[in-house]
């Protein structure tokens, strides 16, 4: 058992990172791509968030329902959908001849992926629930890792072959990470004895209602979860064009921005397994109040910048606050999940992140063509701000550590 459950880690590690590498090469140069597609300098910001944000509406919707078919059928069922369904519907991204068939690729790519939580749902389930925040946290650093080296190989891509290219290359990685998971993940999944009782609403609904019957707090868990994400969300429209603003003579946008990103996963990656450990020590509300308030303070930061080095100074700072907001609320989580029920929990989870990818973009970008191109920077930060300084709100015994204990439905 311990055997299997640390091997499925390792397999769904190096699946995810694969993943996050392809979905991540792309976010940088969705302006860009934009610009190609025929939209005008002065909507493209507006048309990113639309277009970002499409993926997050329908992502939402089924986040839940992918996470109740998962308590049913199988984790590792769900997420080989996300990863060889991403693999199809990105592909033809690479294929779109006007924006608006791009935003409805990106529609259906939501309807059909959501790799991390499908991946997140399978490792918590058979994972020992005091080792929830370090295993979770190792599961980040294969996510910010993704980001980490994403961005900077898909805009190398899209500067040297297009950026059409950047979105084939995503296609190639999902279908290798969908590979690994079929053939090497192991999930002896027995359902709970009553997953399949009724129909399909029937079932949903019963999980949710034992999902928050768990902890009064999970939904300020979510919560805190949303606001944090939009906070991060406002600024994708926005930043690739201050580096255009910045870098008015660069034939090389494309690599520049995607080494922001890269350089917030690094420090992501640094500070998500060693929030996950100090997790399970007991410190979960002064971990996720510090995380909270170093992102706020480096969107600020960003916002001020009149320099390249600058932004990437803020980048990096960024990423050591989200990679252990991240860490803590994965871990919150998993431990609050009722026996059976981890797929529903993180279900849920999908929605709080996917609404906020549908909220925080678009009202971004609309922010940054009508007010000014910083301000999504300053408004981002003051609602991470707002979220870090909530979870003071988190009982005192949501941080108490948990007694070794294997979920329900272990291989």
């Amino acid at each position: 058992m311990i055997k299997s459950w640390r091997r499925n880690l390792w397999v769904v590690f190096a699946a995810q990172l694969l993943a996050i590498m392809g979905f991540s090469s792309t976010f940088p140069i969705f302006p860009y791509y934009i610009q190609d597609l025929g939209v005008e300098m002065e909507l493209v910001a507006r048309w990113s968030g639309i277009v970002l944000a499409a993926a997050s509406v329908s992502m939402a919707i089924m986040g839940p329902i992918w996470g109740s078919l998962g308590d049913r059928y199988g984790r590792k069922l769900m997420v080989m959908r996300a990863m060889f369904g991403g693999a199809v519907i990105i592909g033809l991204q690479g294929l779109a001849q006007n924006v608006v068939q791009f935003a409805v690729l990106r529609l259906i790519q939501g309807a059909l992926t959501g790799t991390v939580i499908a991946a997140t749902a399978l490792v918590a389930s058979t994972t020992p629930r005091d080792r929830l925040g370090e295993t979770l946290g190792k599961l980040q650093l294969a996510i910010f890792l993704g980001q980490t080296f994403g961005p900077t190989t898909g805009g190398i891509v899209a500067d040297m072959l297009g950026y059409r290219a950047t979105f084939w290359m995503t296609a190639v990685y999902l279908l290798i990470a969908g590979m690994l998971i079929l053939f090497w993940v192991n999930e002896e999944f027995t359902p709970a004895e009553d997953a399949l009782e009724g129909n399909l609403l029937q079932r949903m609904r019963g999980d949710f209602a034992l999902v928050f019957a768990a902890g009064s707090f999970l939904g300020l868990v979510l919560g805190l979860h949303f606001a944090l994400r939009v906070g991060v969300r406002m600024s994708a429209p926005t930043v690739p064009l201050i580096v255009q603003e910045l870098m008015p003579d660069s034939t090389l946008l494309g690599s520049a921005s995607g080494l922001l990103t890269t350089i917030s996963g690094i420090s992501s990656a640094i500070a998500a397994p060693i929030v996950g450990r100090w997790v399970d020590r007991n410190h979960g509300r002064v971990l996720m109040m510090g995380s909270g308030l170093l992102a706020a303070a480096a969107m600020i930061l960003q916002g001020m910048s009149q320099t390249y080095w600058l932004l990437m100074v803020g980048q990096f700072f960024l990423g050591l606050g989200v990679g252990g907001s991240m860490s803590v609320i994965s871990a919150y989580i998993g431990r609050l999940a009722p026996d059976g029920r981890v797929g529903t929990a993180f279900g849920l989870d999908a929605t709080a992140v996917s609404l906020s990818g549908a909220v925080g973009p678009p009202i971004g970008g609309w922010i940054s063509d009508v007010v000014d191109r910083r301000a999504p920077l300053y408004v981002g930060g003051f609602a991470m701000a707002l979220a870090g300084l909530a979870v003071l709100r988190l009982p005192r015994d949501a941080d108490a550590p948990v007694k070794s204990q294997m979920p329900a439905q272990v291989t």
